[in-house]
């Protein structure tokens, strides 16, 4: 079978059941009433034919004899009536005790009582489970043999004290109910199979309902950690170049006027990112549909903070990818380490940039070698941490590892991100 076809079957679900059956179902309490009017209908005639009988042919005036077979006939009666009343909760204790009542010289009665005791058989597969059915089948049989072995039921039934036809009765009472049990495990199991089916549908429907949620969730925390990219890249730039244009203002008028058009350009660039931004995270079908950065967008990366006041060494051996998301994560990884490097670091700052691809994965290194001499550090504009945050989420979405601290070769700082090759980091991003 394809898995196409496997997923059909297993996502099948049987027809509702009809408008009788659907009745049924809704009004248990109604169906064991009928059930157990129609059993007093049958059994009261053949009771108080019982007792009539016994005072009339068989007593000969003994008030005792009456008595006590009217109070038998009555506790037999009472038995079918509370057993069909408890069918659904105890259907095998009723079995048991109808199959006590029928033993014994049962009279006209034992037809109804015998009948109430194929209903229980019935019910116990069906509201308990098959292990029980099998139980109650033998208890059914073992009350036939035991009650077909009493002189008295042989003559309930029109045999000869002698025995003869006993082995036929208890086969065809087997037999008999043995085909009750087969039909009560045939549409118990179906029942409870059913029952299953639209149980496992409401949990696929939960299940469907949560991925949903998490995948909305997910992507606004993506959305979030872009929002926060575009946030520190950009204010962190402006805030470069507004400093540069307030000190050239007077010395530079030129560059200073210059500085603050970048500035605004700047602004204006992570306005529109953020408005599309937030349109997707409000659902927003008017939201921008540009492109996510890649890889090939670092070297304009570069040049912004370059314009910004940094000097930077870019140095590319890797070439384009494949994999967009995993060009995203590169990109935010180079973009998040020049913003530190602006932010610490400050203008007039040297940093290196280094993208390069070996046989066991890609590894991107932004280094910067600290502070320009007679420059006072940045008293505004400082970082909160979320960035190295979100970018070791991004980094282990690929089973790859990111770390930052002070440069291994003299001063300054570095960030280092490395992207596994092969299945490990492609599975891991599906």
């Amino acid at each position: 079978m394809s898995e196409a076809a496997r997923a059909t079957s297993e996502a099948f679900l049987p027809n509702p059941p009809g408008a009788i059956r659907r009745w049924v179902a809704a009004h248990p309490r109604a169906i064991d009433l009928g059930i157990l009017v129609c059993y007093l209908i049958g059994a009261i005639p053949l009771a108080l034919f019982d007792i009539f009988s016994v005072l009339y042919d068989r007593s000969d005036g003994n008030v005792v004899v009456a008595a006590a077979y009217t109070l038998l006939v009555s506790l037999r009666l009472a038995a079918g009536t509370v057993a069909l009343i408890f069918r659904r909760r105890a259907p095998l204790l009723g079995l048991i005790i109808v199959t006590v009542a029928l033993l014994g010289d049962g009279g006209p009665l034992i037809v109804a009582n015998a009948v109430a005791s194929w209903f229980l058989l019935y019910a116990v597969p069906v509201y308990r489970d098959v292990r029980t059915g099998w139980i109650a089948y033998a208890v059914a049989v073992g009350g036939s043999i035991l009650g077909a072995s009493i002189p008295s039921a042989s003559t309930v039934f029109g045999e000869d004290p002698q025995g003869r036809g006993l082995i036929g009765i208890i086969v065809l009472d087997a037999i008999w109910a043995l085909a009750v049990l087969l039909i009560g495990i045939n549409l118990g199991n179906r029942r409870r199979y059913l029952e299953a089916i639209i149980d496992r549908a409401h949990q696929l429907a939960r299940e469907r309902d949560q991925l949903a949620q998490l995948a909305v969730a997910e992507e606004r925390s993506r959305i979030a950690r872009e929002i926060h990219d575009i946030v520190a890249h950009s204010v962190s730039v402006m805030i470069a170049l507004s400093e540069g244009g307030a000190r050239a203002v007077e010395t530079a008028p030129k560059e200073a006027a210059n500085a603050m058009q970048r500035s605004a350009e700047t602004g204006r660039t992570a306005l529109t990112e953020m408005r599309r931004l937030l349109g997707a995270l409000q659902m927003s079908e008017a939201a921008d549909m540009a492109p996510q950065p890649s890889v090939d967008d670092i070297p304009g990366l570069v040049r912004g903070f370059e314009d910004a006041g940094l000097y930077v060494e870019f140095e590319d051996s890797l070439g384009s990818l494949q994999d967009r998301l995993q060009g995203l994560a590169i990109f935010r990884v180079v973009q998040e380490g020049l913003t530190n490097v602006l932010r610490y670091a400050g203008v007039g700052a040297r940093a290196e940039v280094t993208l390069s691809g070996t046989p066991a994965g890609i590894e991107i290194i932004v280094r910067d070698h600290g502070r320009p001499a007679n420059t006072v550090g940045p008293t505004t504009g400082l970082g909160s941490g979320r960035g190295l945050a979100g970018l070791a989420e991004r980094v282990r979405v690929f089973g790859g590892s990111i770390d930052s601290g002070p440069a291994p070769s003299g001063p300054g700082w570095q960030l280092r991100a490395f992207f596994p090759a092969g299945p490990a980091g492609s599975m891991r991003a599906q």
